[in-house]
């Protein structure tokens, strides 16, 4: 009978391609690791991996068994961290982490909500990248996130997430802006002017948002909002245009080929061990009752 520790051994030698690649990531050396998969070898009258010159290479019984054998490796660590974490928790603060597509008003809600249900906890909004966070997030105590949603079957670190759905996105420019005094512009009149998009925006759906081809990275969103003041144009969600809209910092750019505007998915991501704690619970309310109102 295998054992987590000959299931994480078969999944890491797979994953890395190597026994000592998989050693290093798992802190053994390359011995046990060779070992504990010959022990399934043994058990099982089969071969897992053939070696070629450095490389541990699946055999194609190795590749039939790979997804069910990291399904439960999955299993397995969540139910650690649930077990780990049976205990009743005092939180003193909650670290959030956000990328640039999170509308502020959002996380305004979030903190108004939150801060008067729960007036002893701190929350810490921090500004990130999505792929920085979601391992981070994953094996914390404390840590949650809002960022992208991006729809994949290969969730490499055990976490659960709320898909909250998508917000539109609208091109704004300065309201002195030759743009803005346009009635409709094109795609090919925009692309003559330089164009400001978070990072983040951009590794979305890099063909859909980097229009022009003088594209300007910007990290923060408060920095784009300046920047675009003294000219170009960028790509906002309505949600983050519509203060600088109502107060006429920005004016919206009506496009010829756009009939419906492009959307991106917003999640609220936290860790399996804290899924049923009253906080993050809390948490998931507020947020369901921003997405109704504001995303589709």
């Amino acid at each position: 009978m295998f054992s987590y520790d000959h299931l994480t051994a078969f999944c890491a030698t797979a994953e890395e391609g190597s026994y000592s690649q998989a050693a290093r990531r798992l802190g053994k050396d390359r011995t046990t690791v060779r070992e504990q998969i010959k022990a399934i070898e043994d058990s099982y009258a089969i071969t897992l991996f053939n070696i070629e010159g450095k490389k541990a290479v699946m055999t194609p019984q190795a590749e039939a068994f790979y997804k069910q054998a990291k399904l439960v490796v999955r299993s397995s660590e969540a139910l650690n961290s649930h077990m780990m974490n049976s205990y009743q928790q005092v939180f003193t603060h909650f670290d959030i982490y956000h990328d640039a597509l999170v509308p502020t008003t959002l996380i305004a809600q979030v903190e108004s909500a939150f801060t008067q249900r729960f007036p002893h906890i701190k929350l810490n909004w921090l500004h990130r990248n999505r792929d920085e966070i979601l391992e981070t997030v994953s094996t914390g105590t404390h840590q949650l996130a809002l960022m992208q949603y991006r729809l994949t079957s290969d969730i490499k670190v055990p976490y659960r997430f709320l898909n909250l759905g998508s917000e539109s996105f609208i091109a704004c420019c300065n309201p002195k802006h030759p743009l803005a005094n346009s009635n409709i512009a094109s795609i090919e009149e925009l692309k003559l002017e330089k164009q400001y998009i978070t990072e983040n925006l951009y590794d979305a759906i890099p063909d859909l948002f980097g229009v022009s081809p003088d594209l300007r990275f910007v990290s923060n969103n408060d920095v784009l909002i300046e920047l675009l003041k003294l000219g170009g144009w960028a790509i906002l969600s309505k949600a983050q245009a519509k203060p600088y809209l109502d107060r006429k910092v920005l004016a919206e750019i009506e496009i010829d080929e756009v009939l419906s505007p492009p959307k991106s998915g917003i999640a609220f991501y936290f860790p399996v061990a804290l899924e049923k704690e009253k906080e993050v619970l809390h948490i998931k309310e507020v947020l369901s009752l921003y997405a109704k109102k504001h995303f589709t």
